[in-house]
């Protein structure tokens, strides 16, 4: 009879210190932090639009992503919803005053968060140069930590993939996080009037539109679901409605 090893064998890929510390952090922020999540499908037709203009505008610019459009859409936002943009710890929640938005950005080494700093003050065009250098810089091992710190909230794009929606975990000392689904083609219901609950569904027609899925998800402790889905809402409204 052939001898079973009490252990498969294996390779083993060392811990990177980085990942280390990411994964310590995420620890610390599942242990601590009751969260909830909600979901919300964006229309992207304003936005895909928009892009298509600014590749014809850029020049020798950086041309904005998409995800450059979500951040400052996001920026401008929360001035209006304070209690989003802050930091809690055994004192309370500390309401920030500046709008610095974290993103997630993929490295060889892990997840990082660089930070882009008063979001609520600059235009779609100086966050997409911030936050090329910062990938670029992010990608090479030289992101200093100084543009990794100060965010109050963060957003994480999982980009062209083909995953419909994802939930992320909160970077503490923050209370939310969004995070971003991959843009697809999915059946919209186009209507000629808003529908109310209750109402016979007419003047209704099904059409394909590019749309995403956005889930964002907050620490309890900070914020309930009356303050967090009107954010959304909002977000939604201000995105489907992009230079118009």
């Amino acid at each position: 009879m052939p001898r079973v090893s009490r252990e498969p064998e294996f390779d083993l890929v060392e811990i990177p210190p980085a990942r280390k510390a990411i994964g310590d952090r995420v620890s610390l922020s599942r242990r601590e932090k009751p969260t909830f999540d909600m979901l919300i499908e964006v229309r992207a037709d304003a936005i895909v639009g928009a892009r298509e203009q600014y590749k014809a505008e850029a020049g020798d610019r950086v041309l904005p992503t998409y995800n450059d459009i979500i951040i400052k859409a996001v920026g401008d936002l929360l001035p209006t919803y304070r209690v989003l943009n802050a930091w809690i710890d055994e004192a309370g929640v500390k309401m920030l005053k500046p709008i610095n938005v974290g993103f997630a950005a993929a490295t060889p080494q892990g997840v990082v968060l660089p930070t882009v700093f008063e979001v609520d003050k600059k235009t779609v065009w100086d966050i997409a140069t911030e936050t090329k250098d910062m990938v670029d810089l992010a990608r090479n091992g030289k992101l200093r930590a100084s543009l990794q710190m100060g965010a109050g909230f963060t957003v994480s794009n999982i980009g062209p993939v083909g995953v419909d929606a994802f939930s992320a975990i909160i970077s503490p000392p923050q209370v939310a996080i969004l995070t971003v689904g991959s843009m697809a083609l999915r059946p919209v219901v186009e209507r000629a009037r808003e529908w109310k609950p209750g109402t016979p569904p007419t003047d209704y027609g099904i059409v394909a539109a590019p749309t995403v899925n956005m889930v964002l998800t907050v620490d309890h402790r900070a914020i309930d679901g009356a303050e967090a889905a009107p954010f959304l809402k909002d977000l939604r409204d201000r995105l489907e409605n992009w230079g118009c």
